[in-house]
Order: C-alpha cells, then structure tokens, then sequence
C-alpha cells in the first residue's frame, strides 16, 4: 500500500504522534487538533483498538473503505475526496502578495476564517501541525493557507480558504504555492485533498491543478459514531 492511502496512519504512528493517540493498530488526533483517526487495515481488532480511543457519541473521521465494523461503531455517512499530488510547481503567481507566517497569536482569528469558508475541520491546535500563510487587509486575516497531515516524505497542504469578498483576486493560488515551495525545500511530496460535490471543488481542482498538482487518487472518508 502507497503511503498515501493512508497518510493518517503514517503520520500519527511517526512524526505527528505528540498530537494524538496511539495503538498497535488504530490511532486518532486529539479532538481539539483534528477529528480525523486511522485504523492500520480494516479488520474488526483495529476499529476494536480505535473504539478505545472514544468515549460514547464520540465521532470519528477515518480514510476507510470498510464494509463491517464492531458493534462499538455506526457508519453515519461517506464523504468522498480526491486526492491530488505534486512534485514541483508548473507555475507561479505573478502577482506580488506580502503573506506573513501565521502563529498561536493568529489562532482565534484562523478558526474564524475556517469557520466562515469551511474549507474542511479545523480546531484550536490545527495551526501547530504544520506552517501556516496569510494575507491581512486593515489587520484581518482575509486568505490563508497551511500544512495538516504531514509524515516522511509527504506534506498535506490544507485549510486553503479566503474570505467572501476577496475572491477571484489569486490569493489562493499564491499561498498555496508558498507552502508547496517550503515543502519541495524539505524533500517532501506536496499533497492535497479536496472533498468530492463540495461547492468549491470545480473552482479548487483548476487553482491547484494550474500549479501543477495532478489527480492521483479518489477514496472514502467514513464518518463513524461510537456506540
């Protein structure tokens, strides 16, 4: 199996473990860093494991294609996602945007702008996974850009978001290209995931496939409800 099919796994069981929890065979974020867990394989002892990691009601966010779980877990829904890969830029901004690195001090402000775009889940600690970009206008954080899932090889460029009104101005584009140039400056493969049927998902594939990402794999994320 490619890391990719399962980078959740790889990054918690490796560099990202201080963020979570885990077992032999199963592993989660904390609640206030992400919602996504992992299962190694997709047999009955690794969501048994996982179940552990949760209290009752409890939800859980797992790369899986799993069609029978314990009777701890129930499938409340599938969100598909693509997944995009990309080993160096195809092209670059050609506008001149001042970012600053985001930090701690930016957090209420990052959650904020999250919360208003939904560019996908991000919580209070979500900012110390990995660099994070941004551009202000007047003092707000208007667009931003940073790293989630990120283990030996591979670096996952997320919360890609900008604020209503400030569209169609390539801030995206530019700050994703920052973060993908820290990563190739790392040795690292810069990925992406963008959920399937999201409103922005036609808009988001043409910005990151302009800069070179490409296409490399579609898979479910099961959304389960511990019992």
């Amino acid at each position: 199996m490619h890391p990719l099919d399962n980078p959740v796994w790889h990054a918690l069981s490796g560099p990202q473990k201080m963020f979570g929890y885990a077992l032999e065979k199963a592993a989660r974020y904390r609640s206030d860093v992400s919602p996504f867990a992992a299962v190694m394989d997709e047999s009955i002892q690794a969501f048994t494991e996982l179940s552990t990691l949760y209290e009752p009601g409890d939800i859980a966010s797992v790369i899986s294609g799993a069609t029978s779980f314990p009777a701890f877990w129930d499938l409340v829904g599938t969100v598909e996602l693509r997944q995009f890969v990309c080993e160096h830029l195809a092209a670059e901004t050609d506008r001149e945007m001042h970012w600053v690195d985001l930090g701690a001090s930016d957090a209420e402000s990052m959650i904020a702008l999250a919360r208003s775009t939904n560019p996908g889940p991000f919580e209070k600690y979500t900012c110390q996974l990995g660099d994070y970009v941004g551009l202000k206008d007047d003092g707000e954080l208007i667009s931003m850009a940073g790293e989630r899932i990120c283990f030996d090889g591979f670096r996952e460029v997320s919360a890609v978001c900008t604020a209503q009104g400030y569209g169609g101005r390539g801030y995206a584009q530019a700050l994703v290209a920052e973060i993908a140039r820290r990563q190739f400056a790392r040795n690292t493969v810069s990925y992406l995931h963008v959920r399937i049927e999201s409103p922005a998902e036609a808009i988001a594939a043409q910005v990151y496939e302009k800069l070179g990402y490409s296409e490399r794999t579609r898979f479910p994320l099961q959304i389960l409800r511990r019992l």
